[in-house]
């Protein structure tokens, strides 16, 4: 569900988090205000980073149920939840959303996820969620934008083939990619929720090396497999920005939106 290594997702999580968005978070928290505990499923959960995200946030005591279809990742979110109260699913969502509601979740929450899914899928996840009147926070939706510094010569050509691998099948149909957060927020007003919105941005600069690398690989692939015959042109990009990288004069952005979704 989640299709990232663990590598790439502890390289990651001090970015994911820094970008939340704080007045969502303070939604979040605020909307849970007079409960003393909640039961709260994330899809996708990979190795817990959302949990660990809202730990600091939500005060109340919390069961959590981690939900992914990779049992590697489950396993470093075992060894890391020491001293939370967790139970964990191996579960394939692509045909069944059973699993987000064994537990009757007060909250549902996501991380990274959406752009994954199709339209068809979201809309099951939204009728399913609103029928039972289940607040929804997702961080951290790619939304198309992004951008280096300094800007190369094929940039442009590289993040329009990017932004089209992010439409194909990521295994819940064709993906919605950048369309995603928007489409979310316009499923849950049209149920008849209130959606609050904000930015929550990546930020990589010469602190963060590694992350750009293993980044801008990850978007010259996608790149490559849409474009085959500008592979050259996206190698010698990759490399350009990797001398970049190296000598400490490269920075990017990739820009998310973070929504919490609750009934009326």
């Amino acid at each position: 569900m989640s299709g990232f290594s663990g590598e790439w997702l502890a390289l990651r999580e001090p970015i994911d988090h820094r970008a939340r968005n704080e007045e969502i978070l303070a939604g979040v928290a605020g909307w849970y205000t007079q409960d003393k505990f909640l039961k709260i499923t994330d899809i996708g959960s990979g190795t817990g980073s959302t949990l660990r995200a809202l730990r600091p946030v939500l005060p109340q005591k919390i069961s959590w149920h981690l939900v992914d279809h990779d049992d590697a990742l489950l396993d470093v979110a075992r060894a890391a939840a020491e001293g939370d109260s967790v139970e964990f699913s191996l579960a394939d969502l692509s045909g069944s959303l059973d699993a987000l509601f064994a537990h009757s979740p007060d909250l549902i929450t996501t991380s990274a996820f959406l752009d994954l899914v199709s339209m068809e899928w979201l809309e099951q996840l939204v009728i399913e969620i609103t029928s039972r009147k289940i607040p929804f926070y997702a961080a951290l939706t790619y939304d198309g934008r992004a951008g280096c510094e300094p800007i190369l010569e094929a940039e442009n050509e590289v993040l329009e083939a990017f932004n089209a691998h992010q439409k194909t099948d990521k295994g819940f149909g064709i993906a919605l990619g950048p369309d995603a957060a928007d489409t979310a927020i316009e499923l849950f007003e049209q149920a008849g929720y209130q959606v609050n919105i904000g930015k929550s941005d990546w930020i990589g600069n010469s602190k963060h090396k590694e992350f750009q690398r293993m980044l801008l690989q990850g978007w010259h692939d996608a790149a490559v497999e849409i474009k085959p015959n500008s592979e050259k042109d996206f190698d010698d990009w990759y490399l350009e920005r990797l001398n970049l990288i190296e000598s400490s004069n490269a920075s990017l952005f990739v820009g998310h939106k973070d929504i919490f979704a609750v009934p009326i």
